[in-house]
Order: C-alpha cells, then structure tokens, then sequence
C-alpha cells in the first residue's frame, strides 16, 4: 500500500458557520495503480488533491503514505515529502518562463542540493523520457501546450517520486495533446509508475485503470453510490439545522406580555 486517507474530513469556517468540504473520505491506492478522481466543479476534488499532495492539513482523520503518517510532520519535513514522494502535474504547467526546458526539469535537484553535471545528465534523460531530448534548450514560449506539460511531467518524474499526482492535466490542452498525454502516462504507468489522477472529464478519467468518483465530498468507486450517500448526509445536516432552530427558545414580545398580565388580573 502507497497510500491510505482514513476518514479524512475537512471542514472550513465561514463567519462562525461550519462547512463540511470532505466527509469521511476512505482512499486506498496500492503501489502501480493508476487511479482517476473525478467530480464536477465543488465536489472537493481539488481539497482531497492538496492533502494528498501534503498542501493541506485535513480536520481529522490519518494520512499514510509509504508506510508513514505524514499529519504530524511539521513544515519541513513535508517540504521534503513533497520533493521527494509526490511529483506535481499542474493544468497550467506552472513552468519557469524564462529558463529552458532542461532548466526547469532540473529545478527541484537544485533544491535537493544535487551538483550541476549530476542535474544536467538527470534533466536530459528525464526530458528523453518524455520525448522531448531535442527540445531541451527550448523556452516555454517556443514550445506548444503538449510540450509545456511533457516538460512539466519531466520535471515531476526528476525525483522518482512514489506518486505522479496530476491536477487536470489536460485541461489546458487540444484534444491532440491531450491523447498525447494520456498515452505518455499509460507508458509511465507501465513503466511502474503510480498516478493519482484529479479531472472532471469522463473521457480522460477512462484511461485510469480504477476511478473514484467524489460528488459534495463524499467518494465511492460507484458513482451512484457517492450521489446518494452524499444526499443523505445532506438531508441529515439540514434535519439537524431545523432541530437546532426548533429547540431555541421563543421569546415573547412586550404585548404579549401585557395581555398575559391583563387575563391574571
């Protein structure tokens, strides 16, 4: 087992009001796995990546990855989970305009204190891997959306992180590109290569060998499943809302006071 959330809620406070994003979220991927969470706009998708991606803290539950709890890790010690376990695909490439392709690949050995001829050889075999080996002297601008995220895979892979977690990969993409990077991660998969995989696209959640779906943050591998268990709860949180209502005492106004005094006398 790479990876186990175990009841992972996490709630956001809203001018005193409590509002529950994630509920009881149970998620387990094993080592190889590619796996797809999908969801529409405001399901929670985008909270459960950023604790899995140790960029969020959750309001309780436990998070396990390669055999270790990573929730009481204090700010440097998940800046290293970060460097080292997960490797980060972003929609919009989050690339560095002004360095070359190998440069940006080679960015995080920079901050692993790996030397320059070391992170030069790295960032090239990285950028091959990818298909991109001629391009390497290339800037962000000279190339087209495909290669921006082929270099931003690259550069996620440079560590052999225990996960390739991808936000949205093809979302800034043509449909082209967006083929090309779904075969680009089928390759890596088969290389070994674990992939959490974060969209709202049916059609690019299918080329994940297992997919979770998460509806108003509740998950479940049956879509209809995570729909009705999430209504239910919706139900039950607005029955509780009512009681609380109902149970706060009435106060009487000042003529309804008067006519009381007045029936005594």
């Amino acid at each position: 087992m790479i990876l186990s959330l175990e009841h992972i809620y996490k709630d956001y406070v809203q001018d005193k009001l409590v509002v529950p994003v994630l509920k009881d979220i149970n998620l387990s991927v094993e080592e190889g796995e590619y796996v797809a969470i999908m969801g529409p706009s405001g399901s929670g998708k985008t909270t459960l990546m950023n604790i899995i991606g140790c960029l969020d803290h959750p309001t309780s539950g436990e998070y396990i990855l390669d055999g270790k709890s990573v929730l009481g890790l204090k700010d440097n010690a998940l800046s290293d989970v970060r460097l080292n376990s997960i490797g980060f695909v972003f929609q919009t490439f989050q690339l560095m305009p002004r360095e070359t392709a190998l440069e940006n690949v080679s960015l995080p050995l920079s901050y692993a204190g790996v030397k320059k001829s070391e992170k030069k050889e790295r960032a090239m075999k990285a950028l091959e891997r990818v298909g991109l080996k001629e391009r390497a002297l290339f800037k962000p601008t000279q190339l087209s959306g495909g290669q921006k995220q082929r270099v931003a895979i690259a550069r996620a892979m440079i560590n052999n992180p225990k996960i390739l977690l991808a936000d949205e990969p093809t979302g800034a993409l043509d449909q082209k590109s967006g083929e090309q990077i779904m075969k680009l991660f089928r390759k890596l998969n088969e290389e070994g290569v674990t992939i959490i995989m974060i969209t709202h696209d049916p059609g690019i959640a299918k080329n994940a060998k297992k997919i979770y779906y998460i509806i108003d943050g509740v998950i479940s591998e049956d879509e209809e499943q995570a729909r009705t268990t999430a209504e239910a709860l919706e139900k039950e949180s607005a029955i509780d809302d009512d009681f609380l209502i109902d149970e706060e005492p009435s106060e009487e106004s000042s003529d309804e006071k008067e006519v009381t005094k007045d029936e005594k006398s």
